[in-house]
């Protein structure tokens, strides 16, 4: 981080300096086999949870696809609530992937589920040189089953309008601001969900 500081005061290029982008962090270690997930569950609410490896079970078929130059070969899990079709590289001999997807003996370039609404797909790959730094966390975050998580996540998004209102209504001097009362939202015909389904 010192290099970036540094980096950034004298050019100022500050793209070198670890900083935060979004709530949603995915470390996969491959010396423990488990993957940690930190995100967000509420109003500056902040959680994190451990998963093994093992918990893709993928079956590989001899289809095949070039995915950015790269040959590739289909995949297909069930995993937390969805199906995922995905499509891995043994020219690249890494068995990762985007989000939490991996174990598979090759890089997995491109990834679906079966309702359209998610997807991964590599646009490039190049060698870089960047050191890669630990996580380090300035925020809480709070250890919690992965399952609870996205419940909390989920009241938190069906609760935000009034949560919000609640927040610019009363304000820190004791004055109210007046508003209207919030416009019922129509269902979703797209039904449009988390990554993982599985805490419905």
């Amino acid at each position: 981080m010192t290099i970036g500081i540094d980096k950034a005061l004298k050019d100022g290029d500050y793209s070198a300096i670890p900083h935060y982008k979004g709530a949603l962090y995915v470390f996969k270690s491959l010396q423990n086999r488990t993957t940690t997930v930190y995100d967000k569950y509420g109003l500056g609410e902040y959680g994190r949870y451990d998963e093994p490896f093992t918990e893709f079970v993928w079956t590989i078929s001899d289809s095949t696809k070039n995915v950015i130059g790269y040959d590739c070969f289909m995949a297909e899990t069930d995993y937390h609530g969805r199906h995922w079709t995905v499509w891995f590289t043994p020219e690249i001999p890494l068995q990762d992937g985007p989000w939490k997807l991996c174990g598979l003996p090759g890089l997995i370039l491109e990834a679906t589920d079966s309702t359209d609404q998610h997807s991964f797909i590599a646009t490039g790959i190049e060698n870089s040189n960047q050191e890669i730094y630990p996580i380090y966390e300035p925020r809480k975050y709070d250890k919690m089953k992965r399952i609870d998580m996205l419940k909390a996540y989920s009241d938190y998004q069906k609760n935000a309008g009034a949560t919000s209102r609640i927040l610019i209504m009363d304000t820190p001097d004791g004055s109210k601001v007046n508003m209207d009362a919030p416009k019922q939202r129509k269902a979703n015909s797209q039904n449009i969900d988390f990554l993982e389904t599985d805490y419905h």
